[in-house]
């Protein structure tokens, strides 16, 4: 019977695709946020212990030249945290357009399951009083005698 399916379902299985779609670069993002903040975790684990190094050679008696090359690794070990301080809250903030892309995304099929409910709803109420026209209908002409 024409007009039982939901006239928007194309429209709606691509909604769904866009949310999973989304789902998945939420996933994405948030995984290589994470990356970028242990990439941040390792650099300052580094830095600690060539500044303990660093510290520890100094009480024995450090050479300035081995003193000079372990200062300038050091800075450069605060380069790079720098860097990847940077590199996370770009991370950071992709991650929240995702998520903000991903909410959108959910919400306009959460859009189309409603309507998609007032469809079958429709359809119920119209089959509820088709089924009460024929029982009207059988009981009048049970009354009446033409059964």
């Amino acid at each position: 019977m024409a007009g039982r399916t939901f006239p928007l379902s194309a429209v709606q299985e691509l909604a769904r695709f866009r949310e999973e779609e989304a789902g998945r670069m939420v996933a994405l993002a948030a995984a290589r946020l994470a990356e970028g903040r242990q990439k941040s975790d390792v650099l300052r684990d580094y830095r600690g212990q060539y500044a303990q190094q660093l510290i520890g050679a100094a009480g024995v008696g450090l050479d300035a030249s081995r003193m000079r090359d372990t200062l300038a690794f050091i800075a450069r070990i605060d380069q790079a945290l720098e860097q990847q301080k940077l590199e996370i809250e770009r991370l950071e903030a992709t991650w929240q357009l995702r998520v903000a892309d991903w909410n959108e995304r959910t919400r306009e099929l959460k859009t189309y399951g409603v309507l998609e409910q007032r469809h079958v709803d429709r359809l119920a109420v119209r089959d509820r009083r088709q089924e009460q026209r024929l029982t009207d209908e059988w009981a009048n002409r049970r009354r009446d005698g033409d059964v």
